[in-house]
């Protein structure tokens, strides 16, 4: 019985060893299998061969659902199926491994990998998003350059450029990340171009292209085409033309080059070089047929050539914008230039002709409006004043609108239509408190008030002039009208201090010599003569000839006043070289020569100063004079 039992416990221990060791070999062998499909995958991978690398992926997840490398799997899987292509794909992967790994050791790549398909497939909202959260959950990982090179292009493309800026910036100045700092060198120059920095994106491109070894052709490339167009945003078309001229020698066959030609003409063109221009926008409009330039180089060529004079050749380039079926913007700015063509060639049926054609359009609404303002200023300009201002009233719901109301003001003025020039003018200086034709309108207002018999609204006009202290010359001429009203209200204490003050702040300006004119006119008036003598002497140290009669004059009747005849004489003769025979000024000094005449006892000269009088003058006051004087002479 104890025999049996020895023999039933080996044969169990027997069974038992048997078993246990065959499960071992199993799962030794399942183990070298599930690695073999792993190593092939990542192999198959490596190398490029992504239909291999899918099929052992995707083999072993589902063979090892379960197994505990199965998400690194779907991660490979969505690699390689981004690889191949297949976004949408490579994306639901992503998402599975995000979802329902959340302990996942390589959730970074994950977050990146995922990011990279949304960029591919246009969802740069959600792709910033991600990289934000990589970022941010990841700040020592080690891809967080390129991650954050990845964030701020995907800011770029959704133009918030500011974000950008600060998220390319935030790349390491590591050298080993060299290239990653050159390509975002690169981008922070396009970034300041868009917002209009141009000299910093100088700062950007510039390095880039002094060494162009630091990345690749490409960029260079457009490295080049870039510096060019800051320089063209600063005005510096000499820098921006060598730049081009630099793109269009080293890349013939580039797609930009159409771009490249127009902008050496248009540089050759502001630099002045007109016959350069005119060589690059010919050969561009030859070339280049159906560019969306083409047009703009009619209008160019059109406008250069008009402005060299030659006419008919700038209108026949500005027909091949107008008699186009297709449509372009530069019709409009065709037009204005058409229609100076016209006007220089003196060619009126060609001018009417041209501005009804543009006012007829149902388009260029700016240039309408433009030309209307041209046509108001032409006219105002050469005097025709009622012609003007029909034009000034049509642009008056424009952006011409404070230069229409100043216009129509002015123009009420000059037609001595006071109270309607009042009204435009108040008009002005109610809706544009700050305009730039504030002291013009105030000034006129004045004159205006003055001429309707309102002395006092009218000093108030001069003188709110001269409290907001602006355009110095309008201070000037509102002090000048200011000292002459007060005259006319006998305050002469005022008007002295405003000539005075003419005298201490405008001493280079014409009226300076008037102002002391006047300051000894009301010395003399006030029965001043000597203190009248300095000022007249200062006018005639001046240049002003056409005041000279009057203060040779002045300083005669000073002269006689104090009894000096003979300097008086002088003076009244010296007056005749300067004032006109037609003028009061004229008859007015030969009474006073017949005068002294006749006082030293100069009979026949005084006869004849009298007599010039009497036959040439038409101011009756003077005429009678003459004639009582001279008869008083010839009854003694």
């Amino acid at each position: 019985m104890n025999g049996r039992k020895k023999i039933l416990f080996c044969m169990v221990m027997w069974i038992w060893t048997y078993g246990f060791l065959l499960i071992q070999e199993v799962h030794s062998k399942n183990s070298q299998e599930d690695e073999q499909w792993i190593r092939v995958g990542i192999g198959a991978f490596k190398d490029g061969f992504y239909d291999i690398a899918e099929k052992q992926f995707f083999n072993f997840i589902k063979i090892y659902p379960k197994h505990d490398k199965v998400y690194e799997i779907y991660y490979l899987l969505g690699r390689t199926l981004f690889m191949r292509g297949r976004l949408k794909e490579a994306k639901d992967l992503f998402l599975k491994v995000m979802n329902e790994a959340k302990t996942f050791e390589n959730m970074e790549d994950t977050l990146l990998s995922l990011s990279e398909v949304e960029i591919k497939l246009g969802n740069r909202e959600e792709a910033s998003k991600l990289l934000h959260m990589l970022v941010k959950r990841f700040p020592k990982f080690d891809q967080i350059d390129y991650s954050y090179y990845l964030l701020g292009l995907t800011e770029l493309g959704l133009n918030r450029l500011t974000a950008a800026e600060a998220t390319f910036k935030k790349i390491s100045q590591d050298p080993k990340q060299n290239d990653l700092l050159q390509f975002s060198k690169f981008w922070l120059g396009i970034l300041s171009f868009k917002q209009r920095q141009y000299e910093t994106a100088i700062h950007y491109f510039q390095p880039l292209w002094e060494n162009p070894k630091s990345i690749s052709p490409e960029y260079i490339k457009y490295a080049v085409f870039w510096l060019g167009e800051a320089y063209l945003r600063l005005g510096r078309y000499p820098e921006a033309r060598l730049y081009y001229k630099t793109f269009h020698d080293r890349y013939k066959m580039d797609s930009l080059l159409p771009e490249v030609i127009w902008r050496l003409g248009f540089c050759e063109y502001q630099s002045g070089n007109v016959q350069n221009a005119l060589e690059t926008f010919h050969l561009f409009k030859n070339q280049f047929k159906e560019s969306p330039l083409l047009f703009y180089t009619h209008y160019l060529l059109g406008k250069i050539l008009m402005m060299r004079g030659d006419h008919l050749s700038s209108i026949k380039e500005l027909n091949s914008i107008l008699n186009s079926s297709q449509e372009n913007t530069w019709g409009g700015a065709a037009l204005l230039t058409l229609y100076w063509n016209y006007l220089q060639l003196g060619e009126d049926d060609g001018v009417n002709r041209t501005f009804q054609r543009l006012q007829r359009s149902n388009q260029f609404e700016e240039e309408k409006v433009f030309l209307q303002w041209l046509s108001a200023e032409m006219y105002f300009s050469g005097g025709e004043i009622s012609e003007s201002l029909p034009y000034y009233f049509n642009i008056l719901n424009t952006k011409f609108r404070e230069r229409a109301l100043l216009q129509i003001g002015k123009g009420n003025f000059f037609e001595n239509k006071f109270r309607e020039a009042i009204t435009n003018l108040d008009i002005l200086l109610l809706e544009y408190p700050t305009s730039p034709y504030l002291e013009e309108s105030l000034f006129l207002k004045g004159e205006c008030l003055f001429q309707l018999g309102n002395v006092a609204p009218a000093l108030e006009a001069y003188e709110f002039i001269l409290r907001h202290h602006g355009n110095p010359r309008w201070q000037l001429f509102a002090l000048m009208q200011l000292a002459s009203l007060h005259i006319i209200q006998k305050d002469y204490e005022k008007a002295e201090n405003a000539f005075r003050k003419v005298l201490d702040d405008f001493p280079n300006h014409p009226l300076f010599y008037q102002a002391a004119l006047q300051l000894g006119n009301l010395s003399f008036i006030q029965k001043n003569i000597v203190g009248a003598v300095p000022y007249y002497s200062i006018v005639l140290k001046g240049n002003v000839l056409e005041l000279f009669g009057e203060a040779y004059f002045a300083l005669g009747e000073a002269f006689f006043q104090q009894g000096r005849y003979d300097k008086a004489l002088s003076s009244f003769e010296t007056a005749m070289q300067y004032v006109k025979e037609t003028s009061s000024w004229f008859f007015l000094t030969q009474l006073e020569i017949g005068n002294l005449k006749r006082r030293g006892g100069k009979y026949e000269e005084a006869k004849k100063s009298y007599l010039t009088i009497i036959n040439q003058t038409k101011d009756e006051e003077i005429k009678n004079a003459a004639s009582e004087l001279l008869n008083r002479m010839s009854s003694r």
